[in-house]
């Protein structure tokens, strides 16, 4: 067919003169080009004769040749090129037409059929796999069940080629005493990798110009988490899950998620846009996914990779691709997880009794300030009553009680099939996450439909339906930081059992909370569909339309006892509460895409995307507290008295509508020169009539070098020089910002009706959020992919941040929103592999990434100056966020510390003029770093041997500067009321000449935010470790099965840290250790 149209393209075009043929033909021809592809020969061969090559590019890409030459012809030159390659070629009039040659059997050449089935590794069927016979075009393509047959001349030197999208071509030589054959393809990763995953489309990293990289399902599951964010961390340079010190490995709560740093003032306004098959979806949503249930995630990082999504990219987009569905016959899969979690306790180093006693002691709790009185009498009594239960033996482990070695359950199955045309995929989920804290756990729970009709590519249909929920609770037990304040002589439960309610120094037992009825609890349901539609127009030619909805309910209740300690000083009428709050989201989402392929006859390849979306949110929520509820039977709001009146009832309703129109061109020359351009037209509701639309672009460039002909290094597969720049916006604001918005008062009553007064001042001139991005990066494959490595350095601007200032009294309100933040990132991404060993039986791969961030506040407003204030001049035991111009967002800062005077054992202060002084002014403080660290990533080993797999993964921190709360709180700044860390006696001032670290250890007040509790952590933690089995079909078979994977593996567990530290003060840390088995029926 091919030829066909090439002979056509000839006869259309003419013909030449005979004589210019002839001397065409036989000029001789001298080339000096060393080792080149075949394209290459061909345009060096056209600028000496008057002939014109016409061939199809998929037909000459691969082949490289010796194109050092001396005075030979055209045809001398095409035969040696050509031989031994699957190619011919016919010189017609002034053209030369290159084909792959064909074997015509004739009734004299003898055949034989063929006959074989193609699976994957796992023995799975793979339909539509091409099986073709090497150096023709004859072939055939497997049916539905992975089998195929095939009519070949019975000759010894045949041989077969197995290919299909996301394996690893496969060669097979015939033998000519076997016409029946098995053969199993296995997974190309590094095809994946070379797919750049965008959700407008899928991109050749060849000619890709962004930041951005794309992750396997295989990949992610190696990665020894089934959390799917955390799993792709280890991959992305640059994207970084911030640990919460607070709720340590609490199920329900989910990590800070920062893609090239910080860009917003605004909680929740760094959160990466998620967009899961086409539809975006909140960062919930992704972190309750099942990782099985993943086919490729992608993290778009600069402008030019994420340009598409305007106002949603600025923090950076992660596309997920769920698993595709394949053809065959009905098969059931199962995929499950089983895990035990133990607490972390091993940054706690707590004091014994007798060192507690003694602490107390030294801190003067049994001394009274009038000697011998009968106050000292008493606490002489108490201090023996301590003693004498030391002596007995009572040693309570306080943090025991709230915890536990919890086990965790996740379950998958799924059952798919159909035929070449119809597919189908039915999933159920279901999932049970328990905390190491009593009573604490997650619930989770989905059904997945997916329905899709494929005619022969031309028309393609796709359904996918995902209904999801969760249901979790918190702890009964409390903070955890409430046991640690516990003193070890106290017994927990009296010796008949009861609860003791008479710890020393009255302090309330935490346990008692837990037998009331009190709760905390929530649920979420998400509905989401998404129907896709894609039609071949023509060749080349292709037009996508996708709709989707997206329902989201969430509901949470908080019930607290009126029996609990809380209400102590409350009235009847007051005691027990009740809260609830609702949250109902739908949002629908609509696009439609044109997209257009070419390649032309000089080499140039054009790929154009052009469309719109459309989107609409809508959110409502509410909520209310009741007080007054006198029993824990009767835990209803309805039973509630009355409302708190500080706290009545509230609610919200914010609307969005969206609308955008883009237009993106890729074009690429002779596999060399490649440029990318972008543009996005958007418009929100939420701006006013004048700022509603905002353009948004990027244009991107690259080089591959390794096809330029000066290049000769054969050991390099790829050295790509790539570089972009563009703006790209932020909208994550709350609605109504640029109208005044108005509430109703029930004190301002008028004859006829009720007054309303201003909440907020609308500011219509409000502009879009727009971060200006730049990013240049290199890309290097050598020695057949077996190192390869990405260097990406990118400074992101981001302006027009929406922030409060101040206004006049007269206005009516205090403040107003206004565009007057500016945030300056930059940075250095670099990510390396290297497959040290690879053979028939062993595989080691070693990988490295490493992040740099440098952030810094240009401009804030007068409101922001204001609380800054207010935050440095408050006393308290860590210091409050302070955003000031010129510094990090993250900077921590304290008043520079001259030690502990030995005279006198007060602290010295160090001033800004330099000069020292025993007057702390919060005015004097200073940058001692930065709490994000200098340089974080991780490091990887992967090792196979034959069906085992032993996978390693350590995470690295280098310099983050921490405020060292334990030193203030259980140290220097502890009470001796509570249980106090071991180095409470350490280095403490006695006397006049004691050179010391910290104060008397008398001393209870709140130290002084200074230099003394600042240092820099360097931390090594051993985040997973696995060991896998894929059992060989020999096994697998007699248990009736087509596949079977266990894995074993164990998470953080170890942390190695440069400084002493407690962790997780509300919610302790987990180690945990799974097994996991996949299997398919």
């Amino acid at each position: 067919m091919i030829k066909m149209k090439l002979m056509c393209l000839v006869v259309a075009l003419g013909c030449t003169s005979l004589n210019a043929e002839v001397w065409s033909q036989e000029k001789k021809i001298n080339l000096q080009l060393g080792e080149v592809n075949l394209e290459q020969l061909f345009e060096q061969i056209q600028q000496q004769i008057n002939l014109q090559f016409v061939f199809n590019h998929e037909d000459v890409q691969g082949y490289k040749v010796n194109a050092n030459i001396k005075g030979k012809t055209v045809a001398e030159i095409l035969d040696a090129a050509l031989k031994d390659k699957p190619l011919k070629y016919e010189i017609l009039s002034n053209y030369i037409v290159i084909s792959p040659k064909t074997i015509q059997p004739t009734q004299q050449t003898k055949e034989i059929k063929i006959t074989g089935k193609v699976t994957d590794e796992s023995g799975e069927v793979l339909p539509g796999v091409s099986v073709f016979i090497k150096g023709t075009s004859l072939g055939v393509a497997t049916d539905i069940d992975g089998k195929f047959a095939l009519s070949v001349p019975a000759d010894k030197n045949i041989v077969l080629v197995f290919s299909f999208i996301g394996m690893k071509p496969y060669e097979l030589k015939l033998n000519h005493e076997k016409t029946d054959y098995t053969v199993i393809l296995q997974n190309d990763n590094q095809a994946l990798e070379d797919v750049v995953v965008t959700g407008y489309g899928n991109k050749s990293q060849a000619s890709f110009t962004g930041a951005a990289q794309t992750i396997s399902r295989d990949q992610l599951l190696i990665a020894g988490n089934r959390n799917l964010l955390q799993s792709l961390q280890a991959f992305i340079p640059g994207m970084q899950l911030v640990e919460n010190n607070e709720r340590g490995s609490d199920p329900n709560t989910r990590p800070e998620i920062l893609i090239r740093g910080r860009s917003s003032f605004t909680e929740g306004s760094n959160i990466p846009t998620f967009i899961v098959d086409g539809a975006e979806v909140s960062a919930d949503y992704v972190f309750d996914m099942d990782i099985n249930d993943v086919e490729s995630a992608t993290v778009l990082k600069d402008a030019s990779a994420s340009a598409l999504y305007g106002a949603k990219a600025a923090n950076g987009v992660v596309v997920i691709t769920t698993r595709p569905m394949n053809a065959g016959k009905m098969k059931v899969s199962y995929s499950g997880t089983f895990q035990v979690s133990v607490p972390d306790l091993s940054d706690y180093h707590l004091l014994n009794p007798e060192q507690k006693l003694e602490y107390e002691y030294r801190a003067g709790l049994y001394t009274s300030e009038d000697g011998l009185s009968a106050d000292q009498y008493e606490k002489d009594a108490q201090y023996n009553n301590i003693y004498q239960r030391i002596r007995e033996g009572v040693n309570t482990d306080w943090m025991s009680y709230p915890l536990r070695n919890s086990f965790t359950h996740n379950h998958n199955i799924t059952v798919y099939g159909g035929d070449e045309y119809v597919r189908y995929n039915l999933g159920v989920r279901y999932g049970n996450d328990q905390g190491v804290m009593l009573d604490s756990d997650r619930k989770r729970y989905s059904l997945i439909f997916k329905l899709s009709y494929n005619k022969n590519d031309a028309v393609y249909v796709q359904n996918y339906t995902t209904i999801s929920g969760t249901n979790n609770h918190e702890s009964p037990y409390g903070s955890f930081r409430e046991y640690v304040n516990q003193n070890p002589y106290d017994r927990a439960y009296n010796v008949d059992g009861t609860l003791n309610n008479n710890l020393t120094f009255n302090k309330a037992n935490p346990l008692y909370e837990a037998t009331l009825g009190s709760y905390d609890k929530g649920s979420t349901l998400s509905i989401n569909d998404v129907l896709d539609l894609k039609v071949q127009l023509a060749k080349g030619l292709r037009i996508e339309g996708s709709f989707s909805l997206n329902k989201y309910l969430s509901n949470r209740e908080n019930f607290l006892s009126p029996d609990s300690k809380t209400f102590d000083d409350f009235p009847v009428n007051e005691a027990g509460s009740i809260t609830i709050s609702n949250t109902n989201t739908i949002d629908y989402q609509g696009k439609l895409l044109l997209t257009y392929n070419q390649v032309f006859d000089n080499g140039t390849l054009i790929s154009l995307i052009a469309g719109g979306n459309i989107e609409h949110s809508d959110l409502n929520s509410n909520g209310y507290t009741g007080i007054g509820i006198f029993s824990d039977k009767l835990a209803h709001p309805s039973f509630a008295t009355q409302y708190p009146s500080e706290r009545t009832p509230t609610g919200s309703q914010d609307v969005e509508r969206t609308l955008g129109g883009f237009i993106n061109l890729n074009t690429i020359y002779k596999d060399r020169y490649f440029a990318d351009v972008s543009i996005r037209y958007e418009g929100s509701s939420k701006f006013g009539a004048d700022q509603r639309y905002a353009p948004f672009w990027s244009l991107g460039l690259g080089w591959n070098i390794h096809n330029e002909k000066f290049f000769h290094a054969t050991s390099t597969d790829r050295l790509k020089l790539r570089a972009s720049v563009g703006y790209l916006g932020n909208a994550s604001f709350s609605p109504y910002q640029a109208i005044t918005t108005y509430e109703y008062r029930a004190e301002n009553l008028y004859d006829n009706g009720i007054g309303a007064v201003p909440i907020t001042i609308g500011n219509a001139d409000l502009k879009w959020e727009r971060t200006l991005n730049y990013n240049i990066g290199l890309d290097v494959n050598l020695f057949n992919n077996r190192f390869d490595m990405t260097l990406d350095y990118y400074k992101k601007i981001t302006d027009n941040l929406l922030l409060s200032v101040t206004k006049a009294p007269s206005v009516g309100v205090g403040t107003a929103t206004e565009n007057m933040g500016k945030i300056d990132n930059s940075g250095i991404e670099f990510r390396t592999r290297i497959i040290a060993i690879r053979n028939s039986n062993w595989d080691w791969t070693l990988s490295l990434t490493a992040s740099h961030n440098k952030n810094k506040i240009i401009q804030i407003s007068n409101v922001l100056k204001e609380q800054n204030e207010k935050n440095n001049a408050e006393k308290s035991r860590a210091p409050m966020p302070v955003y000031e111009e010129g510094e990090s967002i993250s900077a921590v800062k304290a008043v520079q510390s001259g030690g502990i005077d030995p005279a006198t054992g007060r602290e010295i202060f160090i001033g800004k003029d330099g000069k020292p002084t025993f007057t702390y002014d919060y005015r004097d403080k200073i940058v001692f770093g930065d709490s994000d660290p200098k340089v974080y990533g991780i490091l990887s080993s992967y090792l196979t041997y034959k069906n085992f797999q032993l996978n390693m993964m350590f995470d690295y921190r280098l310099k983050a500067t921490v405020y060292n709360q334990t030193l203030v709180t259980r140290v220097e700044g502890s009470s001796p009321y509570n249980n106090a860390d071991e180095r409470v006696f350490k280095s403490r001032w006695k006397e006049v000449g004691d050179q010391v670290k910290y104060k008397n250890i008398a001393d209870q007040s709140i130290p002084d935010q200074t230099s003394r509790f600042i240092e820099d952590e360097y931390t090594l933690s051993l985040r997973s470790l696995s060991l896998s089995y894929d059992f060989v079909p020999a096994i697998y078979r007699k248990l009736h099965l087509s596949r079977l994977r266990v894995q074993l593996m164990t998470n953080d567990l170890f942390r190695l840290s440069t400084i002493k530290q407690e962790r997780g003060f509300d919610y302790p840390f987990a180690r945990s250790y799974q097994l996991s088995i996949s299997a398919t029926f």
